[in-house]
């Protein structure tokens, strides 16, 4: 991806720094308002989410004990037609957006109990916008495309709140588009020093400074350093996520399971994603790996007999709690902290509600919870 030449002016209207999924939907959603954008964006040896995301829309999984989250994630998700299609326009690459559902396979009757009483619970705390139904394993095995199910699944469940993107091709358009909007885009820029005066902010880096009265930090796992400087503390930890990706087949089944396999448009089967906390180690591990590969042949055996052609993991960042952080400070006005789990997610939500909060201070309702109020107290820098 190409940075701006050495003559492009530093000043903007916003700048952010993080050129993941979650500042380029941030940058989208404010060039539709008008405003000059920089993304500063550091190098491909930083750790990156972006690059480890198994591309689900997930909902029917998400705020089981925080309603409001799985709120924001629906909204998110209604909000994700519209820009995946303005995406495909903007920038010829076609996200393959798909809102159709998923399936989840419970293995072993106290699994399915399990489940069952999941599903009743969650219907109570969020009532009628939640959706997720039992059905038998032959109605499953139906549903997916007549994939021959593994003895060990008695049965499971379908969301149609769920949805998948092409995590790549939906970053890629979404870099294009940004840029075709008259975004402004800087690699190689690892912010050192963030500082406010007369209402503006002059953000360094080792070779620039730039400047802007608007500042979005949304930097992933190197967010709570920068946060320190306007006067936000919080913690961000490194979550390893491993994921394989198999040889191209025909289609084998019709919707993502459970967030643990899901079939690419080019037929690519992507098998994951593991959760583990082992500091900032970025590495594969082969007992991991053995555990998915052995975890999805148990679930469609006709697995078995396709070739893995790649391995890989990603750090994500996870706030204390697992739930979002949108928090502007109240020591330097005009700076803005964006930090969740789920960039792909809630990428529609955050270009098109974002952008009032960060230009106008409205705040909405869906965002109110998630400030750092819930973890601690702002500190003095």
């Amino acid at each position: 991806m190409r940075g701006e030449s050495d003559t492009c002016s530093r000043t903007f209207d916003v700048l952010i720094i993080g050129g993941g999924v979650v500042g380029f939907s941030i940058g989208y959603g404010l060039l539709q308002r008008g405003v000059s954008v920089a993304i500063l964006d550091g190098t491909d040896r930083d750790f990156s989410a972006t690059r480890g995301n198994f591309g689900m829309v997930s909902v029917s999984n998400k705020g089981f004990n925080n309603i409001p989250y799985f709120r924001l994630s629906l909204a998110s998700r209604n909000l994700w037609p519209s820009l995946a299609d303005e995406v495909h326009d903007r920038s010829g690459i076609n996200p393959h957006f798909e809102g159709r559902g998923k399936v989840y396979l419970s293995m072993g009757e106290q699994e399915l109990a399990d489940r069952v009483s999941h599903i009743q619970e969650f219907l109570l705390r969020a009532g009628d916008e939640y959706h997720q139904e039992i059905l038998s394993k032959d109605d499953l095995d139906h549903l997916l495309g007549h994939v021959g199910l593994g003895d060990r699944v008695v049965g499971g469940a379908f969301s149609r709140l769920d949805g998948s993107v092409e995590p790549l091709q939906f970053y890629s358009g979404l870099f294009r588009a940004y840029l075709s909007q008259g975004g402004h885009y800087f690699s190689s820029q690892i912010v050192r020093k963030i500082v406010s005066k007369n209402a503006s902010f002059s953000v360094q880096t080792p070779s620039d400074t730039f400047s802007a009265p608007k500042v979005v930090i949304a930097s992933g796992l190197g967010t709570p350093p920068l946060a320190s400087q306007i006067g936000l503390r919080l913690n961000v930890r490194p979550e390893r996520g491993q994921i394989m990706v198999t040889e191209r087949i025909e289609r084998v089944f019709n919707y993502p399971i459970s967030g643990f396999l899901r079939q690419n448009v080019e037929g690519t089967i992507m098998i994951g994603s593991s959760s583990e906390y082992n500091g900032f180690d970025d590495h594969t591990s082969v007992g991991v790996l053995t555990g998915l590969a052995k975890g999805a042949v148990e679930r469609l055996p006709l697995l078995r007999f396709v070739q893995i052609n790649r391995c890989w993991a990603a750090l994500r960042p996870r706030t204390d709690d697992g739930y979002p952080i949108y928090q502007e400070s109240q020591q330097r006005p005009g700076a803005f902290v964006v930090s969740c789990h789920s960039g792909i997610t809630l990428a529609a939500l955050h270009a098109r509600l974002l952008p009032r909060w960060i230009l106008d201070d409205v705040k909405d309702n869906l965002l109110q919870p998630f400030g750092t109020g819930r973890l601690q107290d702002e500190c003095a820098t």
